[in-house]
């Protein structure tokens, strides 16, 4: 009989995550894979995000290094990112509308690679909700 290996679950993903950042609180710098393993995303997305300087870094030699607070930051969802399409669900209106306020200016957003996926800070959502701009 063959044994399959298992993917982990979200329960062991969770604890995996919690002794990550046990870890961290006990070092000051990390890795760009133990802030994707922390932060849920690929290497490549840590890796665009710092190349635009929306993760702060520290390089030793030919080493990066990320400090410590900057992904307990990011990990306590300081700045939580959504796509256009839970952007879209939050305010209740289409995917293309939110687009055409994207490029209208009315809403802030970045993308993480030149030609990527618009990614909408949390904070602009609430913000929108809060002054009643789209209606």
């Amino acid at each position: 009989m063959e044994s399959f290996k298992r993917s982990p679950n979200s329960e062991d993903k969770i604890i995996k995550r919690e002794k990550i950042i046990t870890e961290l609180k006990k070092n000051a710098l990390c890795t760009v894979k133990e802030a994707s393993e922390i932060l849920n995303v690929s290497e490549k997305s840590v890796r665009r995000a710092i190349d635009i300087d929306k993760i702060k870094t520290v390089r030793l030699g030919r080493f990066l290094r990320i400090p410590a607070e900057e992904i307990l930051r990011l990990a306590k969802g300081e700045v939580t990112l959504l796509s256009v399409e839970e952007a879209s669900n939050l305010l209740n209106i289409s995917k293309h509308m939110v687009r055409a306020f994207i490029k209208a200016g009315k809403i802030e957003a970045f993308r993480l690679a030149k030609s990527g996926p618009y990614k909408i800070p949390k904070s602009e959502i609430d913000r929108i909700n809060h002054e009643g701009i789209i209606e």
